[in-house]
Order: structure tokens, then sequence, then C-alpha cells
């Protein structure tokens, strides 16, 4: 988390107004991930576009996630738990269910848009170690597509600077290095915890859109 945090100072937002205020001491002390999808708690009509993707893609990255497991480990599903340990120094840390639950939604879209942007980079080391997969290129764009999605709900106006060059090397530098073993440990922990965060990120909208209406 230290080392999110610190990826966290590149991603420069520069805002039109008033600032939106920063929450990421909660996010060090206040976990929100269950590692189950929400259920439609008896809603009825379309669900929206928002929802409909994050689906998609919670089901794409838990299969990519077993298909990894499995070719690259050489172990049944069943024993994916034992992997749990392992982790990666810049995967973004649970949403706040503090501050995604209180009236603040600017900032909690900014904690959604900011961490999406953090996995989008890393699923580029998924990439390069497990290029063979047929399902990546489908769960890289629907996340750019989601990315643009959190911040087209942003009332204000803003702009997320892109990662410098030296930190894109940095980040992807941390998780290519190493043995064999150990990089095909990070492209396992990169898709639990997107997962993970994925799953926080159709909570957090849902109550968002249960409480003000104004989220499609």
């Amino acid at each position: 988390e230290t080392s999110y945090l610190s990826l966290l100072s590149a991603l420069v937002v520069l805002v039109k107004g008033n600032p939106v205020p920063s929450a990421l001491s909660e996010l060090m002390t206040s976990g929100w991930t269950s590692g189950e999808e929400l259920g439609t708690d008896g809603e009825t009509g379309a669900p929206p576009k928002w929802e409909k993707m994050i689906k998609m893609l919670v089901h794409e990255v838990t299969t990519l996630r077993n298909q990894q497991f499995v070719e690259e480990f050489q172990k049944p599903v069943e024993e994916i738990s034992s992997f749990s340990q392992h982790q990666v120094p810049y995967t973004p840390p649970h949403l706040s269910k503090t501050l995604c639950s209180t009236s603040n939604k600017e900032a909690c879209l900014q904690e959604i848009s900011r961490g999406l942007q953090v996995y989008q980079l890393l699923l580029q080391h998924v990439k390069a170690e497990y290029p063979q997969s047929t399902l990546l290129p489908s769960v890289t764009h629907q996340t750019t597509v989601l990315i643009g999605l959190v911040k087209d709900q942003m009332k204000v106006a803003e702009v997320v600077e892109d990662l410098s060059a030296s930190e894109r090397k940095r980040v992807l530098g941390e998780v290519s290095t190493g043995t064999e073993w150990e990089r095909k440990t990070s492209v396992h922990a990169i898709l639990r915890e997107l997962r993970n965060f994925l799953v926080d990120t159709k909570r957090a909208l849902r109550r968002m859109a249960k409480r003000g209406k104004d989220f499609q």
C-alpha cells in the first residue's frame, strides 16, 4: 500500500473549482471487499451500462485468473486459495467502505478512477507474462471503457495526468523483475486483486445509484 500511495503522487489531478477531498488515510485502514459479486437486490428493469460492463469484467477476470493458475502452476482451481499470500507492491488497496458509503460521491469516483488506471498499467505485465491469453485483450479494453464511464460521472471537471515514462518504468520494473516463478505469481496476484477491486467498484456504484439515481 505504501508503494501504491507513492504512485498516486504521480497521478496529478487538476481540478477546476473547489478541490475534491482526499481520503487516502481511510483507504489504508478500511477494507470493503467481500470477494463475492453483488446480487440484484430485488431490482427490476434493465441494469445501467456500467453494471453490465463490470459484471462482464468480473466474469472475464475470474476466468482469466483461473486459466492462468491452472496452466502456469499446474494445479487445480480448488487450490487457488493457497496463493493468497502472494502480493504485488503497486496493486491499489481495497476501496474504503467509509469513503464510498458517504455522500462524497466525487472522492469515491476519483479513487475508483485512479485504481483502475493503475490496474490498466499492471495489465501490461500480465500481457508480457501470459501472452497466449485470448481473454486479456477484452479485459484491457473493457477496463479502459469503464474508466471513461466513471470519469463521465464526475461533476467536477478534471484531468488526470498520465504517469510519466519513468513512473511507468518503475511500476512495471517492480513486477517484471525476479525469477520466473515470481513473475508468474505477480500475474496471479494482479488478476486476483483486480477482481476484488471490480467487486468493490460495483458495490460502491450501486449504492450511489440507489442514493442519487443519477449514476447511469
